[in-house]
């Protein structure tokens, strides 16, 4: 036998096994991958006011940022979208609360205003409860810890000591990540998002006015928080297929380093662009003064580009807009 009739011989045991193969893949709706994107059916969102759209009645609902109510038409709740909102739109999902065409709602709010991570009414686990019929359909997003962070801080100005702040944020940090394991645990995926340094926010700015060891304590529970919410998920279930994180801290860390990088002039980091705060140090008037801050209610040289925090605590549009983008990335690259 020739050189090249074993080379015909081999080729037709070869060959042929394998176009046959490849018509079976594509009778079967297969191409060149066999990977399918992640579709749900819904999304379901959890957290704090962060993550909250506040319908107005009209289905054209506040976001606790920077709202655009200066025209006179529908909708003007989608722009300026808040993180979620850019996770709803990649999907082709539609909030109730902000809803001008009247479509059929795909994506729910279980977030509550001012939500703490494991507080009785308002914590990670009561909002999975009042939700209770998670499955593998549906997507959800998960920030909460910016209130805990504060409430720690203010408590160690009533007397907790440091070391103690510290262990417990790490404790809620850890807390949230179980709660994000029950979530997966129903088949759900999720996008897991950081909260942002909130030394670094106007609320610190204040805080270290009368306490010059402000700024570092809001880092110090800033970080432990995100490192315990991190690393507590469970590895040996769970990983890319089923969880994306985001790193909001991370982004609203480089957005502060460099604002002109990333804002319209003047590029203000650590300032808030609302003018309408209350001098008070609640946090429901703060909530509320947010949640009614337009573009017509800035501070004198703002406008919804400009400033990297909308109040003390609240991050402005142009945040939003970034943590959304890394958002819908994850949720485009992870194989969900």
């Amino acid at each position: 036998m020739t050189l090249f009739r074993e080379l015909r011989r081999l080729s037709r045991r070869v060959l042929v096994p394998v176009a046959i193969a490849a018509v079976l893949l594509a009778a079967c709706g297969g191409g060149t991958s066999q990977v399918q994107a992640f579709k749900p059916s819904r999304l379901i969102v959890f957290g704090d006011e962060n993550s909250l759209i506040e319908d107005d009645g009209n289905s054209d609902g506040f976001k606790y940022s920077i709202n655009d109510r200066s025209t006179g038409s529908v909708g003007r709740c989608l722009t300026l979208p808040t993180f979620v909102q850019a996770v709803a739109t990649h999907y082709g999902l539609v909030f109730g609360p902000c809803n001008p065409l009247g479509t059929t709602p795909k994506a729910f709010v279980q977030a509550m205003r001012l939500a703490k991570v494991d507080d009785s009414s308002t914590g990670l686990g009561q909002q999975i409860a009042n939700q209770g019929d998670l499955n593998a359909y549906d997507m959800a997003t998960v920030m909460i810890g910016s209130n805990d962070i504060i409430d720690l801080y203010e408590r160690t100005q009533a007397g907790l000591s440091t070391g103690d702040a510290i262990k417990e944020a790490q404790r809620r940090g850890g807390v949230a990540a179980a709660q994000v394991n029950a979530i997966l645990k129903t088949g759900a995926r999720a996008l897991v998002f950081t909260i942002p340094d909130l030394s670094l926010s106007p609320y610190a700015v204040k805080a270290a006015a009368t306490n010059p060891g402000a700024i570092g304590q809001l880092a110090n529970l800033s970080y432990e928080f995100n490192a315990y919410l991190r690393t507590r998920i469970d590895a040996t279930a769970y990983d890319g297929r089923n969880y994306g994180l985001v790193l909001a801290d991370d982004i609203v860390a480089a957005m502060a380093k460099t604002p002109a990088a990333y804002l319209s002039a003047p590029a203000v980091s650590n300032v808030a662009a609302c003018a309408n705060l209350p001098d008070s140090s609640s946090v429901d008037d703060i909530a509320t003064a947010v949640l009614t801050c337009d573009t017509t209610t800035l501070v004198d040289g703002a406008s919804s580009s400009t400033h990297l925090w909308a109040s003390d605590r609240h991050l402005g549009p142009n945040a939003h807009s970034r943590i959304g983008s890394q958002a819908v990335s994850r949720a485009s690259g992870n194989p969900f």
